[in-house]
């Protein structure tokens, strides 16, 4: 990649990339604290959503693509920590193995929501706040780099080019 290459200039690449390692580190840590807990806890939704934006904005992003990626892996992260999180209270209480537990976590994933929406307005909360985060830095950028670009273009004297047509002429 050389340094002109327009992914690393607007931040997409990097953007792209740390938003799914942090999507993945908050969806097992609300996992974790469900499964430790036993407790759904639908503010920890909203610390993974905190943690994509942080994540997504320490790349200095300035792709406009970025803010709503950021919402869905908020998003997705806080339904895939739901999911990691019942499976392993699940497998811990009964002793079986991780994989058909699971399955049976993700079978009963809509019927959970159906029982507790409240979930989704955390999850909605959760992809408000990573879009916002990325959507404030990338706008900040893009505004950065518009006054950095009118700033070096040069701009014609008006005072040598200003005409007074209310002024008559004068005759050579």
């Amino acid at each position: 990649m050389t340094d002109n290459d327009p992914h690393l200039a607007n931040g997409l690449l990097p953007g792209v990339l740390t938003g799914l390692l942090a999507t993945v580190a908050g969806a097992a840590g609300y996992g974790a604290l469900i499964a430790f807990s036993g407790y759904e806890i639908g503010f920890a939704a909203i610390g993974v959503g905190l943690l994509v934006g942080f994540a997504m904005i320490a790349v200095r992003p300035a792709s406009p693509v970025l803010p709503p990626l950021a919402a869905l892996l908020s998003l997705v992260g806080a339904a895939l920590g739901q999911v990691v999180g019942s499976a392993v209270g699940w497998a811990r209480a009964s002793g079986e193995e991780y994989g058909p537990v699971f399955v049976q976590a993700l079978d009963a994933f809509p019927e959970d929501l159906r029982r507790e929406p409240i979930s989704l307005l955390f999850w909605v909360v959760a992809a408000y706040v990573g879009f916002s985060f990325v959507n404030r830095r990338v706008k900040s950028a893009r505004e950065a780099h518009d006054s950095r670009a009118a700033s070096s273009v040069p701009q014609p004297d008006e005072a040598a080019d200003r005409v007074n047509y209310f002024e008559p002429r004068k005759q050579p």
